[in-house]
């Protein structure tokens, strides 16, 4: 059965080609030949196609230090299109727009927010718009990360009663609205989960699951390569769930709080949960008081954490845990290796465990990832 014709064709291997090029960068036409499995005139002509669409352009010459000229190098058109990508809390916004290879041209963060953050957002995108003298129309889409999760048939944000000021309305839509721009909002730690899969730790796997410990505790899941987000966009907002029979809520096991008045019972002093989790896994062991308290309070967090865990590692049989979140990420090495022991005693199924990368502003890394792999699905399709 014939499945395409030369145009279909031509389209695969134009978009092989910016694909490639937005990975690698600079490509001789030799190179991306070889690249994509073209010949040479094949990859001249796509060329001369991508550079009259303005999707290409020339960028220098390959030195090679031998006789004969220098091969010209190619490049994907980085102005041909912008995408933002925002993450959003309850007292800031954080924001950075990027061009089409995906480099940032654009950043700024806003603090102290005011009582309509959707005016907010959108003054902060004029504001990179304006700066890169662009207008917002211009703009391919955004990508807002927030905590709490979005029902994909009502657009209403959910588990987020902390962010009262975002509840009640269709958050995408009203966005898409106030911006002029497709808008798709995302969960933030959904988008923790893509940074450490693009970015971190979680590359080359394509079975993760990230357990987010903070103030608040939730879980994000890679399925096969993607993001699982489950029917109404709630997979992973296991904070409230009750567990066992007096109802303990699994959140406050192994949230700031728990944590912290775990520390403090087991002996550990510190002011928050981050901070004795990583005076604990520093802490020698010298059989001193303060060093078997440390190891008293890691042993029981990483049962707490095993415990938090077997359920969706025995449902999901990640080849990944990611301890993230500051507790997930003071923890180390120490801790994952604590938990790994308590885990595989519970379940058959043993996936590796390690901390989360922790890279500063990974919500709007997530986010801008996102964006641009939405804006190049555009564009180069």
């Amino acid at each position: 059965m014939r499945i395409g014709g030369p145009r279909a064709l031509r389209a695969m291997n134009d978009r092989a080609s910016l694909q490639a090029l937005a990975l690698r960068g600079p490509m001789s036409r030799t190179e991306l030949a070889d690249e994509i499995g073209v010949s040479r005139p094949a990859a001249a002509e796509l060329l001369r196609r991508l550079e009259q669409a303005q999707l290409v352009r020339p960028d220098g010459h390959q030195e090679h230090g031998g006789p004969g000229p220098n091969a010209r190098l190619w490049r994907v058109n980085e102005n041909r299109g912008h995408a933002v990508g925002v993450d959003v809390t309850t007292t800031s916004i954080d924001l950075a727009i990027v061009d089409l290879t995906g480099a940032t041209v654009f950043e700024t963060t806003l603090t102290g927010t005011t009582d309509d953050p959707i005016a907010d957002l959108r003054r902060a995108v004029l504001e990179g718009a304006a700066t890169l003298d662009l207008q917002v129309s211009e703009l391919s889409c955004a990508v807002v990360g927030i905590s709490g999760s979005i029902d994909p048939a009502t657009g209403l944000l959910a588990h987020a009663e902390h962010m009262p000021q975002w509840l009640g309305f269709d958050v995408p839509a009203r966005l898409s609205e106030a911006l002029g721009i497709p808008v798709t909002v995302e969960n933030d730690v959904n988008l923790v989960v893509v940074d450490e899969f693009m970015h971190g730790c979680a590359r080359g796997r394509d079975d993760v699951l990230l357990l987010w410990m903070d103030q608040g505790v939730a879980a994000a899941i890679i399925v096969g390569g993607r993001v699982h987000r489950g029917a109404r966009g709630a997979a992973g907002e296991i904070d409230a769930a009750p567990i066992g029979p007096d109802g303990v809520i699994l959140g406050r096991l192994v949230d700031s709080v728990g944590v912290l008045a775990l520390a403090s019972a087991s002996g550990v002093t510190a002011t928050e949960a981050s901070a004795a989790v990583r005076a604990a896994t520093t802490a020698e062991d010298d059989g001193t008081d303060a060093s078997t308290a440390a190891a008293r309070f890691l042993t029981e967090l990483a049962a707490r954490i095993a415990q938090t865990l077997v359920i969706p590692v025995s449902l999901l049989d990640p080849q990944l845990v990611v301890l993230a979140g500051d507790i997930g990420v003071a923890g180390g090495d120490r801790l994952a290796g604590l938990v790994t022991t308590s885990l595989h005693g519970l379940v058959d199924n043993r996936p590796e465990v390690t901390p989360a990368t922790g890279r500063a502003d990974a919500v709007r890394h997530g986010a801008v990832d996102a964006a641009v792999r939405q804006m190049q699905e555009e564009i180069f399709g």
